[in-house]
């Protein structure tokens, strides 16, 4: 039995609530300051291993406005499921950023929302000796980079909570997203100099052979907490109770294919203590392909990459194998406009593997892909545009800034 969307409301509804900074007032019926009736051009944005960002516009000269604050608030997305007949969460994150546009005729802010992931990005590793972690299993340090950004401290000791406070608990999953008993069974050595960025040192063990995939799962309305969801070995699994097919559930395909996703050989530079007559620290990883040009005539596609704050030979190693495994397949990346009515809650989940078909022209794909971000673009009338992308994430500008930020600050902590 399905459940409708009521007639007095959308499928989605925008929340806003005040933040809260200390355990045991996170529920949203607890926090909340009243519902954003008036929010437009409403976007929400999710990616694989990657914090998600919801966007709206309000009328700047409306009531709704003024009730918004800037870094004291959070909005919740909740979508309605025909099959629980309630709102789901979908999203949960600060009010991180404001834009107003005035004209003569209107004033329109831009909000935009960022989960309690990207907050673990503005939080940092401050012990000036380092952190250190000697045969750790990787679930464990998960859990500590999260207890450094949650109880935040200066370097002499100075507490920052209950400021520092981020309502968000670690929850280990298997790969369909079940609880996953007891932890990953990986340990790692690893030691953080002081300045190391907490979301950024997440995201690099998760990206080394035999790490995880992550997110966060908006659920403070049941646990009190958003989960941190740490899936071992990956998220999501192969779906065969549904496809993604063009001229059915797909309504529009766009497939971008570049060589600069693709490399063969990677060379990691690493941190060699400092001494400018010391021998390099470098990892190297290659496969096959890169001179197998009698059978595969693809040939040699080098890249590099810097880490600059490793110093253990084995961390960059593993690095460097990462690397190889996420580039070293010539994948396309798609993004699939799904029709009307196509996507249900869970339907795919992120990291699934899902049959695509397209027959179009030179295209005559028949293969299995991976949900890597979804998008929810919620029109006005309250109904909503899905967008998948699959296949290998599409570069964007953001990644190239950040990227460049990452280096120069692992250079400064050398």
């Amino acid at each position: 039995m399905t459940v409708p969307v009521p007639v007095s409301r959308g499928r989605w509804r925008l929340t806003l609530h005040n933040r809260v900074f200390l355990p045991g007032q996170t529920y949203p019926s607890a926090t909340g300051i009243g519902e954003l009736v008036d929010a437009r051009s409403r976007r929400l944005d999710q990616t694989w291993n990657a914090p998600a960002q919801l966007t709206f516009t309000v009328d700047g000269r409306s009531p709704t406005a003024a009730y918004i604050a800037e870094m004291q608030h959070d909005v919740i997305a909740g979508r309605w499921s025909e099959q629980t007949g309630q709102d789901i969460p979908m999203f949960r994150g600060v009010v991180g950023q404001s834009e107003d546009q005035i004209t003569e005729e209107n004033h329109v802010v831009t909000f935009t929302c960022h989960d309690y992931l990207a907050m673990m990005g503005r939080r940092y590793l401050v012990n000036p000796v380092g952190t250190t972690f000697t045969q750790r299993d990787q679930d464990l340090i998960v859990q500590s980079f999260l207890d450094a950004a949650s109880l935040a401290t200066a370097s002499d000791g100075t507490s920052f909570t209950p400021g520092s406070f981020l309502p968000l608990i670690v929850s280990r999953r298997n790969p369909d997203g079940t609880n996953r008993a007891g932890n990953s069974g990986t340990l790692r050595d690893r030691t953080y100099p002081g300045s190391t960025v907490i979301g950024q040192a997440l995201d690099d063990l998760a990206k080394v052979i035999g790490g995880f995939d992550y997110d966060i799962s908006p659920r403070s309305d049941i646990y009190g907490y958003d989960h941190l969801r740490i899936f071992f070995p990956v998220q999501g699994v192969p779906r065969t109770d549904m496809a993604l097919v063009y001229g059915g559930t797909v309504a529009t395909v766009t497939r971008s294919l570049t060589s600069s996703d693709y490399a063969n050989y990677w060379r990691i530079l690493g941190n060699s203590g400092g001494d400018a007559g010391a021998p390099q620290l470098y990892a190297e990883a290659w496969n096959t392909d890169s001179n197998n040009v009698g059978v595969i005539p693809l040939g040699l596609w080098a890249n590099i990459d810097n880490a600059a704050d490793v110093s253990i030979q084995s961390t960059l190693n593993e690095k460097a194998q990462g690397n190889l495994a996420t580039s070293a397949l010539l994948v396309p990346s798609y993004t699939l406009g799904l029709r009307p009515g196509a996507y249900r809650y869970g339907f795919p989940n992120m990291g699934d593997s899902v049959p695509l078909v397209v027959q179009s022209g030179r295209l005559n794909i028949n293969t299995t892909v991976r949900v890597l971000g979804i998008s929810y673009s919620i029109g006005d009338d309250g109904d909503e545009d899905v967008e998948l992308t699959v296949g290998r994430p599409a570069d964007n500008l953001l990644r190239y800034l950040t990227q460049a930020g990452r280096d120069a600050d692992a250079l400064t902590r050398r």
